[in-house]
């Protein structure tokens, strides 16, 4: 005789050991962000029906999308002429002019914002070398499953909270994982000691 297990299957668990060992990291989310960082853009020189069909790319806002909304736009321009940006308003730096420093065991509240009013914007995966991190709230709504990560997307116009665990020391890198972005500059180092 065959036991059907679907019915146990189907039903939706929760790893308790799991949720009390992430239950400490709830009092951050009601903390002011250590750190901000704007992603954004800077474009020149691009050939003006490049720039006018980007403008009317950004007038269509997509919340998430799932590839380009405009994919023309990527193959029409250039490193040359689109800089993509992350950008720490505290001090005015940009990507690798950012030089962030965390101590270890200290963990580090990051609000990423990613800008809606940029000239093209959309989503970015950001990814964390080195560390992980819990996606803490998005859009100011709080996180109810913790989970840790080492990547998250951050749709146009949104803004996430993170908490940087910082129990790997040495030197790392913060960047956005689509190609194109990364290898436009869209990048910064930071340090945990």
């Amino acid at each position: 005789m065959r036991v059907d297990h679907g019915a146990s299957f189907a039903t939706l668990r929760r790893d308790t050991a799991t949720t009390r060992a992430l239950e400490p990291y709830r009092r951050f989310l009601d903390k002011a962000p250590d750190q901000t960082l704007v992603l954004t853009l800077q474009t020149h020189g691009l050939p003006y029906v490049t720039e006018r069909l980007m403008q009317l790319d950004s007038i269509y806002f997509a919340p998430v999308e799932w590839g380009g909304t405009m994919p023309m736009m990527n193959w029409a321009s250039t490193g040359r002429q689109v800089r993509w940006v992350l950008r720490d308003p505290a001090t005015g730096r940009e990507n690798m002019d950012i030089a962030w420093h965390f101590r270890r065991g200290q963990p580090a509240k990051i609000r990423l914002v990613n800008e809606r009013r940029a000239f093209h914007g959309m989503q970015h995966p950001i990814h964390l070398h080195g560390q992980r991190f819990l996606v803490l709230a998005v859009n100011g709504v709080p996180n109810a499953d913790l989970a840790w990560k080492d990547t998250v997307l951050v749709p146009a116009g949104a803004a996430v909270d993170i908490l940087l665990d910082t129990q790997n020391p040495g030197e790392w890198m913060l960047h956005c994982h689509i190609a194109e972005h990364l290898s436009a500059g869209m990048m910064l180092h930071f340090t945990v000691d």
